[in-house]
């Protein structure tokens, strides 16, 4: 029979766990974690005692699990200070409120095409873009890694000409050669437009970007959230499907800084290249 008592006044398994409120499962899942070691284990019997002081920390696991945080997280939030362990959580739950608003978008987004009813619409222009030279990574990526890989294939790309003396500017654009998706790490391909003399690399690929004729839309930054710019894409779509047959991938042009200011105007297109 467990009783409790453990030596030195430690807790037995089954005392902590009703102490704590952690199954027996939990807390074998947390002690081969790491996230939860018990204060001694008997050689002989494999008995796990836990230490008094061990149930606040106990507790917190409890808690932020129940809350859907990952170990991995958890582990991060229980090395910091108390400052720093709120600050962590504050960015955690920031990220889940974003990532839930974007399936919200989704499921909305979903359920309007279902039912026909009409979604945003994006005004579709056509514009002859003219031939660019191009510096340009390509990367394998999962949505959840999207925004952080194209950000730094950009820095890595800017870095580059500005180390070989290439003049650029803020304009950058990414090109969609399959399709990302939570599951799927479709290819992307960032590219930054340059003139002058620039030199390729391993990974930086140096071409010119031909003359065509494009489709688009014109976007704030909060028509580049989820669900807005799913109907972004389908009017390009619908549009090249009514006037021509695509002839390239689609992709996103960003002309100038990123600027999410209410009132700031454009700061992205969807274009899709058309004959």
């Amino acid at each position: 029979m467990d009783t409790g008592a453990g030596p030195g006044g430690q807790l037995t398994t089954g005392a902590f766990a009703r102490t704590t409120g952690l199954s027996a499962k939990a807390l074998r899942l947390y002690d081969s974690s790491g996230l939860l070691v018990p204060a001694q284990v008997d050689p002989h019997s494999g008995y796990r005692y836990y230490a008094p002081a061990q149930v606040d920390r106990a507790r917190r696991i409890a808690l932020l699990r129940q809350a859907n945080m990952p170990l991995a997280s958890i582990r991060v939030l229980l090395e910091a200070s108390d400052a720093e362990a709120a600050l962590v959580l504050g960015q955690w739950w920031a990220e889940q409120e974003d990532e839930t608003s974007q399936r919200a978008g989704l499921v909305a987004y979903l359920r309007d095409a279902l039912l026909e009813r009409p979604g945003p619409t994006f005004p579709v222009q056509s514009r002859h873009a003219q031939e660019r030279t191009l510096a340009t990574v390509t990367a394998r990526v999962t949505q959840h890694a999207l925004v952080e890989t194209i950000i730094g294939l950009r820095l890595r790309l800017r870095e580059h000409l500005q180390h070989t003396g290439a003049i650029h500017g803020e304009e950058h654009w990414v090109l969609y050669h399959g399709v990302v998706t939570p599951d799927g790490d479709g290819p992307i391909e960032v590219c930054v437009p340059y003139e002058g003399t620039a030199a390729p690399s391993r990974e930086v690929v140096l071409r010119v970007e031909p003359a065509r004729q494009e489709a688009f839309v014109e976007l704030t930054a909060a028509q580049c959230r989820y669900p807005p710019i799913l109907h972004a894409y389908a009017a390009v779509e619908q549009w090249v499907g009514q006037h021509g047959q695509p002839d390239g991938p689609p992709r996103e042009i960003y002309p100038v800084a990123w600027d999410d200011r209410p009132g700031a105007g454009t700061v992205a297109e969807i274009a899709r290249p058309y004959r």
